[in-house]
This record gives structure tokens, sequence and C-alpha cells, in this order.
């Protein structure tokens, strides 16, 4: 393995590992491409159960009623990123609060290709 293919899987590692935070590749549609353990923790899904899905799966009905997954999503977009604090939706049905942000990924020329989305579960002390 040379240097840089050593890198990019300890980069892969990185991300894949952490625990604290739900951290989400996902495509201009906000389907879901991959995620780390965060999100298997703070969400409850496996990868095999959520890759493919759209990230509006994690908002509450009437955040998706009202299109905040989409208008975050033109946001990053316009802004190169977007935050949020509200309630979200675990599998297994329950809420918990999390503050999202979102980053828009550019290729070489400039153009948004793609999304991270990094989720913190919020403790009550935490939330305004």
């Amino acid at each position: 393995m040379d240097k840089i293919e050593k890198l990019a899987h300890l980069h892969r590692r990185m991300i894949e590992e952490v625990q604290d935070y739900a951290i989400i590749l996902m495509d201009l549609d906000g389907t879901i491409l991959s995620w780390n353990k965060g999100v298997e923790r703070i969400k409850g899904y496996k990868a095999d159960e959520i890759i493919g899905q759209n990230f509006n799966i994690f908002y509450m009905p009437r955040d998706r009623n009202e299109r905040l997954p989409e208008r975050l999503i033109e946001l990053a977009v316009k802004e190169g990123r977007a935050k949020h604090i509200g309630r979200r939706v675990r599998k297994d049905g329950t809420t918990f609060w999390g503050s999202i942000l979102i980053t828009a990924l550019h290729d070489e020329a400039g153009e948004v290709v793609g999304f991270t989305k990094l989720t913190r579960e919020l403790r009550d002390n935490e939330i305004d």
C-alpha cells in the first residue's frame, strides 16, 4: 500500500469509527450513499437498512410536510452549508433533539456533487 492509499484508508477509518457524530454522505437528491458507526448508535439503523434511502426519513412528519430537508439542501447549495436544531426520528420511532450540519461537496469545477451531513444528539441542557 503506497502513502496515498494508506492515507485514504486511514481517512475512511476515521470517518467510519466516529461514534459521537452521525456522518452521512449523500448525493444531490439527499439519497444516503454511506455512513459511519455514529449513525448506527444515534439513529438505530444498520448500513444495509438505510443506504439508498433519502435522508428525509430522519425528520418528523411535520418537517417533511413543510419540506425542511429539501430547504436545508437548497440552503447548503446556496451558502455552502446549512445548520438546524430540531427533533429527529430513530428507526424505532423514538425522537431526539439533534443538531445537524449539511455541507455541500464540490468538484474541481466548483459544481456541487453531493453533501455530508453531520448529526449530534443533544442533551436537554444543550437545547435553547
